[in-house]
């Protein structure tokens, strides 16, 4: 993306500039020529300035130019590369980075003005060619500041590292951001992204690790970065470390999204934690940051099944139940309300899942089976009968259906002596 540069990014002050900076070896830069610039020039300059800070561009340009027109090389070089420079910041504010290179090139060839303004505007020249994505323009006006400036800002390896970056250079990117980190107490945290951005590109999985944990540290509530470390931590196969990251970003508050706690849920799941895992989606559903469907309210029966506790598996279906298009998920339950001996339950959910259909010819012949189990345990033999003549209609269940009805003539026989 194109950086927009502002002149105001442009009229950087030379303190932010060597916030954190390398000294060189290169030899003291001493200017062609001397800061000369007569009165009427200055207060014509001054006024051009003020048409620049009222952002009446058009004005500006077109005295500047004219200005530039009345100009000699030798004896006005100082005014001149004053006067491009101010060109330059024209054609900036207006985003024609294009011109902006040329007048700011011309400025820099005059070799006129002083240390801190001629370096300032060499590294603005590449900051400019970046914003026009001439990345090889940049490396080299990158190349020729670095010869001749007494010292260089950190800021300017950042601006090597983005450009080596765009050029997917990822290890010269990577060497060039370090250093720029390396040579400031306050590195940015846009710089560690770049970091990680190379360490990425390269399948640094480990060191995505270090700097995930730096940024985080640099801003905790910036949720980006602990799902990042989170998947990072999965590719590394290190699923405890993964589950335990992103556990604590919902801890803090920062997960929003459904798929947000669908991703945790089934961590837990897949670590073999089912009880947090069902604990957690129940508690989703419940503060409405997941829908209370039919697949998730399945998903959290299954997961308390898991977790041994049945109670808490059945409300969940019972939940599910009432959006079910078939008879699986009240056959389910007739199961679990069998292993309770609650046969009330049992006959209810079977009779829903009848009536609900969908179930094959096993499933259906079951049903019956466990129905006339559940009303001979009720003691509600006639009702049993017929439901276990029903169950002798499919192949799977028919042994046992018909043992059932023996056994059935059996209990009819003892109730009517009770009697």
């Amino acid at each position: 993306m194109k950086k927009i540069i502002t002149l105001g990014a442009l009229l950087l002050s030379s303190a932010s500039l060597l916030a954190g900076s390398l000294k060189t070896d290169n030899p003291e830069r001493k200017p062609k020529t001397q800061v000369l610039m007569s009165e009427q020039q200055s207060k014509k300059i001054t006024k051009l300035n003020e048409f620049l800070a009222d952002e009446k561009y058009a004005e500006a340009r077109s005295g500047l130019q004219a200005m530039l027109a009345k100009t000699n090389a030798k004896r006005d070089a100082y005014v001149q590369a004053v006067l491009y420079q101010m060109l330059g910041f024209v054609e900036s504010a207006e985003g024609n980075y294009g011109k902006t290179s040329e007048y700011f090139t011309n400025a820099i060839r005059l070799d006129a003005l002083p240390n801190q303004t001629h370096f300032g505007m060499m590294l603005q020249l590449a900051q400019i060619k970046m914003a026009d994505q001439n990345y090889q323009g940049v490396l080299k006006s990158l190349d020729e500041y670095f010869k001749v400036v007494d010292e260089i800002p950190d800021r300017a390896f950042a601006i090597k590292a983005n450009t080596h970056a765009q050029l997917e250079q990822y290890r010269e990117a990577q060497k060039a951001i370090k250093q720029a980190i390396e040579l400031t107490d306050d590195p940015k945290e846009t710089w560690y992204q770049l970091l990680l951005s190379t360490h990425a590109e390269l399948s640094e999985y480990r060191e995505m690790t270090d700097v995930l944990k730096i940024l985080i540290g640099m801003a905790p509530n910036k949720k980006i970065y602990w799902k990042q470390l989170s998947s990072v931590y999965f590719t590394l196969k290190d699923d405890k470390q993964s589950l335990a990251v992103l556990a604590m970003a919902e801890k803090k508050g920062l997960l929003e999204e459904e798929s947000e706690y669908m991703q945790l849920y089934k961590m837990y799941t897949y670590n073999s934690v089912p009880y947090k895992g069902a604990q957690l989606l129940e508690r989703a559903m419940n503060e409405k940051k997941v829908e209370a469907n039919f697949k998730n309210l399945k998903q959290l029966g299954q997961t308390w099944y898991a977790a041994k506790n049945v109670d808490k598996s059945l409300e969940a279906y019972d939940k599910a139940s009432a959006f079910a298009q078939d008879g699986e998920m009240d056959l389910t339950r007739a199961y679990l309300y069998i292993d309770l001996e609650n046969w009330p339950k049992v006959v209810s959910s079977i009779t829903s899942a009848i009536q609900k259909g969908g179930l094959n010819d096993d499933k259906l012949g079951n049903g019956w089976l466990m129905l006339g189990m559940a009303q001979a345990s009720l003691k509600k033999y006639a009702q049993a009968r017929k439901a276990f003549n029903n169950a002798i209609q499919y192949q799977k269940s028919r042994s046992n259906a018909q043992q059932w009805l023996n056994h059935l003539t059996t209990l009819e026989k003892k109730a009517e002596a009770e009697a």
